[in-house]
């Protein structure tokens, strides 16, 4: 007896085990589950979306049964997430006298419909739910997915689903799912790429090759744009459009260099009044121009002698007979050793000075050295003689000498006649 009850019991178990295998299951993310004779589809239309930000859409959610077996029973959700949008109301297209009201929650970000049809009571019809979702969009920028959920399964619901009125499922654990994407973002925005451009040309030569602006719309929503220049020689095609969301169109410029003179010209192309892009154009001469050529002349040192501590003034004038404006680095030597230097910028055909102050605190003779030309100053010590006998001097110490004698010889008085 107790053999046969453990028979049984191991074949009610293998029975029920047997039994769940067989009850279809819906694969996470599929759109579609084979039930007995039909098909039970989910779409959200359209599949993407985009909103400006603050801006209002809808949300189109349908359920088919393409075989138009009857339904029973049936609930269903929508997912989203309530930090990019609200759900403002629901439109229920189909069936709605059969239904309850749909439920929003736009804390949890959930939309609930359970219509609890009573026992009995089927839908026969190709299309079980349509609906009309109206949102609205947050301050958020990003994209977010919202999932409408066909839900079939355990307690808290007992879903009924009847087949041409042949196979019966009860207590089925399915569930469809299909996603759709909502793209929050700001206002459309023009942007272009590069930020400038530069054309370089010869004088009289053929023109450069054209060059290409992407103006693209970075935002949401459709946007129309143009551009202007402020160049006559500066020409762009097209200069005008419009552009879809994440759109880009290619814009050629082309410079005219015919009747321009060799050198540097500059441009502004706007687009939209807002977006800027830089033109250089650089014209150079067909003839080949001689480079900046230097020559030094004119060392001038002043004054050439001077006591400790004063400034003494060394200049030399630089002239550039080249074709071109060029920089002169001169460098002041003082007894061998660097002592200053400075750069200059010479236009062709000019002279421009260069000017050193210097002072040293040592007596001696110092030789300077600039631009290969060389010269000298002296430093004398201080006293009476450190600086030679000028006429001042010469006076000084004449009248010194004078009153030297005059004492001596009062001196000498005086001790004969003490005698």
């Amino acid at each position: 007896m107790i053999k046969l009850w453990r028979f049984l019991s191991i074949s009610i178990v293998l029975a029920v085990c047997l039994g769940l295998m067989l009850v279809p299951v819906a694969v996470p993310g599929q759109e579609q589950v084979a039930l007995a004779s039909g098909n039970v589809t989910v779409s959200i239309e359209p599949a993407t979306t985009s909103v400006a930000l603050g801006g209002s859409f809808t949300i189109d959610a349908v359920i088919n049964n393409p075989s138009g077996n009857e339904v029973a029973m049936h609930a269903v959700r929508l997912d989203f997430d309530p930090m990019y949008f609200t759900v403002d109301n629901v439109s229920l297209v189909d069936f709605t006298s059969q239904m309850a009201a749909p439920v929003i929650n736009n804390t949890a970000g959930r939309v609930d419909w359970d219509p609890c049809m009573p026992t009995g009571t089927s839908i026969n019809n190709t299309t079980i739910i349509s609906a009309r979702i109206a949102c609205t969009a947050k301050s958020l920028e990003g994209a977010t997915t919202v999932s409408w959920v066909y839900l079939m399964g355990p307690p808290p619901r007992l879903t009924k689903v009847t087949y041409a009125l042949t196979d019966y499922l009860e207590g089925g654990n399915m569930s469809l799912m299909h996603s759709g994407t909502v793209k929050v973002g700001g206002p459309p925005t023009i942007s272009v790429s590069p930020q400038n451009l530069t054309f370089n040309a010869i004088e009289a030569g053929e023109n450069p090759p054209d060059q290409t602006l992407e103006v693209c719309n970075s935002g949401v929503g459709v946007v129309g744009w143009s551009l202007s220049d402020d160049a006559d020689w500066l020409s762009e095609a097209p200069t005008s459009g419009s552009l879809g969301e994440d759109n880009c169109e290619d814009v050629t410029v082309s410079v005219d260099v015919a009747g321009m003179e060799v050198g540097d010209y500059s441009a502004t192309i706007t687009i939209t009044g807002s977006a800027e892009v830089a033109v250089n154009l650089h014209i150079e001469s067909a003839v080949p121009v001689e480079p900046a050529q230097w020559s030094p002349s004119g060392l001038s040192i002043s004054p050439q002698q001077v006591e400790p501590g004063e400034e003494v003034t060394i200049s030399i004038n630089v002239a550039n007979t080249g074709g071109e404006t060029g920089s002169y680095n001169a460098i002041l030597y003082i007894n061998g050793a660097v002592e200053d230097s400075q750069s200059v910028s010479v236009a062709p055909g000019t002279t421009e000075s260069v000017i050193f102050t210097v002072s040293k605190s040592q007596a001696g003779v110092y030789d300077v050295l600039l631009a290969e030309q060389s010269g000298q100053f002296k430093v004398v010590g201080g006293g009476w003689f450190g600086g030679g006998l000028g006429t001042g001097r010469i006076v000084v110490i004449v009248l010194i000498v004078i009153a030297i004698i005059v004492t001596l010889v009062f001196i000498l008085r005086r001790t004969r006649r003490a005698v």
